[in-house]
């Protein structure tokens, strides 16, 4: 009896390891999904894995708080610097509208910059020629940054957020200003 209990906690603990493992690796499985969407060209399944709503209002969000900083820095003398300011911020949510794209998403997962989706025919980066990292953040984040090897800008940081238990959407990025 002593004996098929301990067999019993056996099988126990290893599928409670199974499962601790199998938890860690969900956003690399979504990170890996997403990869199969964007070299299959399929928009629809790439679209499954991001929170548009989200990714274009944390987006917009911070390219404000971008022009807010400058604003302040400059503000010295340029009685011009609001309205500037107020003509950028017009500009830039057609522009994260634009980007914000199943296809923008899979150029930039391949390390390509954003502004080149007008060239989206162009040069063609294989994942041998892509730099790819991965990291919790925290619980409920975790950080995927992308950048092409040849290149020597800052890594695109796209940021995924848990949805449910068991599943990750993309969320925000870190674009290098």
């Amino acid at each position: 009896m002593f004996v098929m209990g301990s067999k019993i906690r056996i099988v126990i603990l290893f599928v409670l390891v199974l499962f601790g493992a199998w938890f860690y690796f969900t956003p690399h499985l979504t990170v890996k999904g997403m990869r199969a969407a964007v070299e299959a060209k399929d928009a629809e399944r790439l679209s499954r894995y991001v929170d548009f709503s989200a990714l274009k209002g944390n987006l917009k969000a911070s390219f404000n708080e971008k022009i807010d900083s400058e604003l302040m820095k400059d503000q010295g003398g340029n009685q011009f610097a609001s309205l500037g300011a107020a003509l950028v911020t017009a500009f830039i949510n057609p522009m994260i509208d634009s980007l914000v794209t199943p296809e923008g998403l899979a150029m930039m997962m391949k390390g390509e910059k954003p502004n080149s989706l007008t060239n989206a025919e162009g040069a063609k980066t294989s994942d041998s020629e892509v730099d790819m990292s991965m990291a919790y953040e925290s619980f409920d984040r975790f950080i995927v940054l992308v950048k092409a090897k040849a290149s020597t800008d800052e890594p695109v940081g796209l940021v995924f957020s848990r949805d449910g238990l068991f599943s990750w959407k993309l969320s925000a990025m870190r674009l290098p200003m």
